[in-house]
């Protein structure tokens, strides 16, 4: 036989009260002259008829010898579970149990989905972004194993559970364009001539033009708070998706961040076609091996060994003009070759910012999601 589950008894101070007075063979008549609480007051004290008070608390605290929060914690345990949730209570309970898994609020201010801002709008989306049932969560279960993650992680927890909640969105947003089959000669080209897309008046538009007639889809997909990402890529219906956040939303960075992204499509998603790469650069604790080869194929294809060599010499002192002259030798965009010294410690930061412009206007607007 099994253990007999009794039901739940929701047991009021009245009831202590009741005990404490026969353990020490009081009535409450005795109790209501030692503690001149009224008889009238101290029976409805007792049959939990009203609350205690703060004041009454302190009477039973002395009377009985215990403590005032011993008396206001029975009956405020008891009164919680005498009151059934309120409508408002469930509605922030519903609702803070999928924000714990996405940034509601945040999703909807950037406009990827529209929904109001109620539990049932929180439930609604929850459903839209996962396409299962907004009591099931097994897609945040070891969701971490699902991609390789470089990171910073404020808050662990947050960190994994908003990226995974990202990625489905990219992932939703990438199935919404077409391409052709992925063709990775064409890949190899335009790795080739990088870095003459950099140098082109145009060379944004033009290697997203090239990416997408070589079956890569590119989108922009703006970062989850709490998530540090500047760029991601997968594989979604035999085509790499990559995903650009414009986190720091600078024509450096889209260089380099694009360059990494497609070190990965080239060196892993081959072998890793149900994994994805979320990777926040600025992260410099890189301790996984496939990100040491990517940052090592992304500093190939920007040619970055190049750029050294031929700055070396006026690094201490680089100028306007001898950036340009460097930038035209190598045909390399003044920017990326600014930001390769920066990175690599040889020029500061503070130095010559003004070619760091601004790429996210630059992109066509049916790739950018916000």
């Amino acid at each position: 036989m099994g253990k007999e589950i009794k039901p739940f008894i929701n047991i009021g101070p009245g009831y202590t009260i009741k005990k404490y007075l026969d353990a020490r063979g009081w009535s409450q008549d005795d109790l209501a002259q030692l503690t001149e609480i009224s008889t009238k007051q101290l029976s409805k004290i007792i049959n939990d008829k009203v609350r205690i008070t703060i004041d009454t608390a302190r009477l039973l605290a002395k009377a009985f010898d215990t403590s005032a929060e011993f008396w206001i914690n029975l009956d405020t345990r008891y009164r919680l579970n005498m009151e059934p949730d309120t409508s408002k209570e469930n509605s922030t309970r519903r609702k803070a149990r999928i924000r714990k898994f996405m940034p509601v609020s945040e999703i909807l201010k950037k406009e990827w989905f529209n929904y109001e801002k109620t539990a049932d709008g929180y439930e609604a989306l929850y459903e839209n972004i996962w396409q299962i049932d907004h009591n099931d969560t097994s897609v945040y279960e070891n969701s971490e194993k699902k991609f390789c993650a470089r990171q910073k992680k404020d808050n662990e927890e947050f960190t994994k559970y908003y990226s995974s909640t990202w990625l489905q969105i990219a992932h939703l947003k990438a199935t919404e364009m077409k391409a052709p089959c992925y063709d990775v000669l064409k890949l190899h080209q335009i790795i080739d001539k990088y870095t003459d897309y950099t140098y082109s008046e145009n060379g944004v538009i033009e290697i997203i033009k090239d990416l997408q007639e070589a079956g890569i889809k590119f989108l922009v997909l703006s970062h989850l708070s709490k998530t540090y990402l500047d760029g991601a890529c997968f594989i979604e219906n035999d085509n790499p998706v990559i995903v650009y956040t414009g986190r720091y939303d600078r024509i450096d960075n889209f260089w380099f961040t694009l360059a990494h992204e497609i070190a990965h499509v080239v060196l892993h998603l081959p072998q890793h076609k149900e994994r994805c790469f979320l990777d926040d650069l600025k992260d410099g604790d890189v301790i996984n091996e496939q990100e040491k080869e990517a940052d090592k194929k992304a500093e190939e294809i920007l040619r970055v060994e190049e750029i050294i060599i031929e700055s070396r010499q006026y690094a201490k002192y680089l100028s306007e003009v001898k950036l340009n002259t460097i930038a035209e030798k190598l045909q390399i965009e003044q920017s990326v070759i600014l930001g390769v010294l920066q990175h690599k410690e040889l020029v500061s930061y503070r130095k010559l910012n003004k070619f760091k412009k601004k790429v996210v206007k630059l992109f066509p607007k049916e790739i950018v999601f916000g």
